[in-house]
């Protein structure tokens, strides 16, 4: 059996969904997000009474957040780590108190900074990106009207929902042929070949923009 999971986005969406999947597959979880839903650690348990759950509040946008929540867990042995934080939002850039913009700093540099200081410890580790595509997740509950009426209907339509999403990541975690190295995943779960985009010279830029600008952050 797996240990420990770490759910980072554990409040809503994707990742509430993937929680209650591995909830009776682990000993402990731990669930992250900027906010704690009332019944959020109940819900879980409910899946497996003898589960230890904790929750520890944790804004993946605020990178020097992270850094001390990684700090805190250098030493913790993390058997699944799925990071599902995100932010839908139709306003242009919007920056955090480091600088950086909040979608951007969500969805990547964040989970990048969270992926490189816990995988230290991890040196057969495997890292999986798994593109969910549409996921009725109800982000778009805080849009106005003439934007949350239309994607719903179309959410209805096209939409996975995130129990379906969580089926297909939590598949992969158990996948033997994906125990370790780097793999590019679709929708259910597929792996998918790599791009254009995917040459040792955009890698570089890439990876070299991605430090700089974490460096300068956790300088501030």
């Amino acid at each position: 059996m797996v240990k420990h999971a770490l759910i980072v986005g554990a409040s809503s969406g994707i990742g509430l969904a993937v929680a209650h999947k591995v909830a009776p597959m682990v000993d402990k979880l731990t669930l992250c997000s900027r906010r704690c839903p009332p019944d959020l650690v109940a819900s879980i348990r409910a899946k497996n009474p003898s589960l230890d759950v904790v929750y520890e509040r944790l804004d993946v946008s605020l990178l020097h957040e992270v850094r001390k929540f990684t700090t805190r867990h250098k030493d913790t042995k993390f058997d699944w780590i799925v990071l599902t934080a995100g932010i839908l939002s139709l306003n242009g850039r919007t920056e955090t108190q480091e600088g950086l913009d909040v979608k951007m700093s969500t969805h990547y540099y964040g989970r990048d900074l969270m992926a490189q200081a816990l995988s230290e410890h991890a040196p057969n580790v495997s890292f999986m990106h798994l593109y969910p595509g549409f996921v009725n997740t109800g982000l778009f509950d805080r849009f106005p009207w003439y934007v949350r009426v239309p994607s719903k209907i179309f959410a209805v339509i096209a939409a996975h929902s995130p129990e379906r999403c969580a089926e297909y990541l939590v598949a992969t975690l158990t996948k033997p042929e994906f125990a370790a190295g780097w793999k590019l995943l679709g929708e259910r779960g597929e792996p998918l070949a790599k791009t254009k985009y995917h040459t040792d010279k955009l890698k570089n830029i890439v990876w070299e923009h991605t430090l700089k600008t974490i460096d300068s952050v956790m300088k501030q």
